[in-house]
């Protein structure tokens, strides 16, 4: 018995009297094809049962390079759109006989690194990974090893690794032709400090709508730190209803929508009647809203499904790539309405 306390090959090939090379081909099928006989076979198992043997799979997987491992690293698994995405991508890998290991970032490059590094020697196969600032040339490291690696809900343009994510500048286009089309003007965006293009893309929808509409001098943008946005919010917020004397405001994020609802309550700024609001992915927060938030809905499950479908195909196909930009959905509720 080894050092563990664990039944080991050896231990089971000494009770039995045979080899354990002799012992690991009955266990895994393979008598026949060596021509161990029948009775031995049944002795070999037998006993193997009796010592409550297990096997190794792991050390079995290593060898074999195949560990049925993928990783999926996100910036926050409590933010509950990853929340969603990580039950998604973990179911459809049980369907594919993968299983899943999550790990969170909180938006820092040395965890991304170090989570990777992590990863990969626990012996996961490919990596979901969700970027953060700086991460660039870390992700482009991977894909010029050839290691499996699927970007969710972020992407780096000219590097060629495949990605599911949404059409970002399509998302605040829809939410900002809403608002023109309920007669607003002066309509303000919270976004996050951050060079991550799907935030750029964000902004870049809203104000090329804008500009379309020939309302560029009512361009605003504000961004407040990715990390500890609470405090940026509400001085944004506070400048925007105070000074600017906006119509309405686009939350960039889900968690900027949730602590922008926080601050504007505290504010006792009524929605819509003194400010339009829309969000960002459905959140039930929204629906309990003494005033229903209108909000840009991701296809979460479909990004999730795609994410995990390309990064397996990736892992079998190591020339596989599929760059995503998924439609997004305006569902209007009452936030967003002219107020009458």
């Amino acid at each position: 018995m080894s050092r563990e306390g664990k039944v080991s090959l050896k231990d089971v090939a000494k009770a039995v009297g045979v080899s354990p090379a002799l012992v690991s081909m009955v266990l895994n099928g393979k008598a026949k094809q060596y021509r161990i006989g029948d009775e031995i076979a049944k002795k070999v198992r037998k006993i193997a049962k009796e010592m409550n043997y297990a096997p190794n799979l792991l050390a079995k997987n290593l060898r074999s390079g195949k560990t049925q491992l993928i990783g999926l690293i996100v910036t926050d698994i409590s933010n509950p759109f990853y929340a969603n995405i990580a039950r998604i991508v973990e179911d459809r890998a049980n369907e594919l006989n993968y299983t899943v290991l999550i790990s969170s970032t909180d938006e820092n490059f040395e965890n991304t690194e170090r989570l990777i590094e992590v990863m990969q020697n626990k012996g996961v196969e490919g990596l979901i990974v969700v970027p953060c600032d700086g991460s660039r040339e870390l992700i482009k490291g991977l894909y010029e090893s050839n290691f499996p690696v699927v970007l969710l809900d972020r992407y780096f343009p000219g590097i060629d690794v495949s990605s599911s994510c949404l059409d970002n500048f399509r998302a605040t286009t829809l939410a900002t032709t809403h608002l023109i089309e309920q007669g607003h003007r002066k309509i303000s965006l919270i976004a996050y400090d951050t060079e991550m293009y799907h935030i750029l893309d964000r902004i870049a929808g809203y104000e090329d709508t804008m500009k379309k509409a020939g309302f560029e001098v009512y361009i605003d943008v504000q961004k407040v730190n990715i990390l500890n946005s609470k405090p940026g919010i509400l001085d944004a917020l506070q400048n925007m209803v105070h000074e600017k004397h906006i119509d309405a405001v686009i939350f960039l994020t889900n968690m900027l929508a949730i602590n922008g609802l926080y601050s504007l309550n505290e504010m006792g700024v009524k929605i819509p009647n003194d400010l339009a609001v829309i969000g960002f992915n459905r959140n039930v927060a929204f629906d309990l809203h003494y005033s229903k938030i209108t909000f840009i809905k991701q296809p979460i499950e479909k990004i999730a499904e795609q994410a995990i479908n390309t990064l397996v195909s990736r892992i079998k196909n190591r020339n596989h790539l599929l760059k995503s930009f998924l439609e997004p959905e305006l569902i209007v509720q009452e936030s967003s309405l002219r107020a009458s």
